[in-house]
């Protein structure tokens, strides 16, 4: 999305004369062109001599520099995954769609891992979702930068570690706008339990267990690599979302079902 883009009505924060808001969101989160696939680096998080080689800096007032401080140590194809527990025998698919749409209140800790066209992002993310409200946060290395992503049917506001703050009536909207990121949160909400959004069509990709291997909905199509026990529910370990340049990838550390007094609860601080 090149050019300038004006700021959306409702932004808050400071802002210096003439920028936009993805200006004001690249100094702190400045992004990094990617070539190849997300790779890990070396022990300790940092390349060679523990800096960025000097190409990869992005140049000030970058369309698409937002948020690249996310670049943490994250690679779901290069990565050693941990060996996931045996599970028995799979559930019926339907009935297994019904109970996981179903979960009232989850939360999730993981490393995600963002590709729009030839831009890259990773990261380390905590998800939160109580009922229609949720709380996504991103954090970059170290602790470096992060960003909160809050919305219910109210609204989404975006909040920055630099005191950036910008809303929009759905986060689809205020990502695209502010970051380039183009996400379909909603329908995220449901995928990355490994089951397709409620009241859209759908195709299924069932493995040999019977369990559900990957799905497309929506011009998105979603794979998924092993699964969790939570409580009854199982739960994916590792998915991938694509639809055209865009790709995401997502390994979960931990989830979470919450207490159903806790997910009638609008309380987001997990």
């Amino acid at each position: 999305m090149a050019g300038r883009t004006a700021p959306a009505s409702g932004q808050h924060g400071p802002a210096r004369g003439g920028e936009t808001s993805r200006a004001v969101i690249s100094r702190a989160f400045p992004a990094r062109p990617e070539a190849a696939a997300i790779a890990t680096p070396p022990a300790g998080g940092r390349g060679p001599k523990g800096r960025m080689r000097g190409r990869d800096r992005p140049g000030p007032g970058s369309a698409r520099a937002a948020c690249g401080a996310l670049v943490l140590v994250l690679g779901l194809a290069g990565c050693a995954a941990p060996r996931l527990p045996a599970l028995g025998p799979a559930p019926p698919a339907a009935a297994h769609i019904r109970a996981v749409q179903a979960i009232p209140g989850w939360s999730l800790a993981g490393r995600i891992g963002l590709r729009v066209d030839d831009r890259a992002w990773s990261g380390s993310l905590r998800w939160t979702q109580r009922g229609a409200h949720y709380r996504i946060r991103f954090v970059g290395p170290l602790g470096q930068g992060a960003l909160d992503l809050q919305g219910g049917p109210g609204g989404v506001e975006l909040r920055t570690s630099s005191g950036g703050r910008y809303r929009a009536a759905t986060a689809a909207v205020l990502l695209e706008r502010h970051l380039g990121w183009r996400l379909p949160v909603r329908a995220l909400a449901y995928w990355v339990r490994g089951v397709p959004e409620p009241g859209r069509a759908y195709r299924l990709r069932l493995g040999p267990d019977g369990r559900i291997r990957g799905l497309t909905q929506a011009g998105w199509t979603l794979a998924i690599a092993g699964y969790r026990r939570v409580d009854r529910f199982e739960l994916p370990a590792r998915i991938e979302a694509r639809r055209g340049t865009t790709r995401v990838r997502l390994a979960v550390g931990r989830w979470r079902v919450l207490p159903v007094g806790d997910g009638a609860s609008h309380n987001l601080s997990d």
